[in-house]
């Protein structure tokens, strides 16, 4: 059988949200066993470790859109790869990536105007006061990258389509 669609390499950026992410989830780490350590043994949680916990979760997901796509990592149903050939492989993935470029792009732009909505009533978190718009904010830009990524994605496995290369 052929290879899989290729990936789209995303270079010095994808390093860079692979370190954010990354830094995020360690703090997600070091929060709750701060927190855990200082609930049990000296009866003081960290006040808003929840909401910290919370805020990094939802961001670390969003990071990860674009690598997941970059990497072709979604999870997929693979019920038709054998009986296509590489080049319809590539023409399924490029229109399944274009598709869900659309839809990434839709509920970026959903979720921007949300972010806007809350920064105007100026909603925040309960305990640390965190401005929920600025969260949404930057979720709607990590699903913007995350739609583009599918763009060159879609491009990506394209060009392989049209080559038509067995590999």
């Amino acid at each position: 059988m052929a290879d899989k669609v290729p990936p789209v390499p995303l270079g010095r950026a994808g390093r860079i949200l692979e370190a954010i992410g990354g830094a995020m989830i360690l703090a997600m780490m070091v929060v709750t066993a701060i927190d855990v350590a200082g609930r049990y043994f000296l009866n003081r949680p960290i006040g808003g470790a929840f909401e910290v916990t919370e805020i990094l979760m939802g961001l670390v997901i969003f990071a990860g859109m674009p690598l997941a796509t970059a990497r072709r990592e979604h999870i997929a149903i693979d019920l038709f790869d054998t009986a296509l050939s590489f080049r319809k492989r590539c023409w399924q993935a490029a229109i399944g990536d274009l598709l869900c470029a659309i839809v990434s792009g839709v509920l970026a732009w959903r979720i921007w105007t949300r972010g806007q909505s809350l920064l105007a009533v100026g909603e925040t978190t309960m305990q640390l006061g965190v401005p929920r718009g600025l969260v949404a904010l930057a979720m709607s830009g990590l699903m913007a990258a995350a739609a583009v990524v599918f763009v060159f994605a879609s491009a990506t496995a394209l060009r392989a389509a049209i080559a038509g290369e067995e590999r």
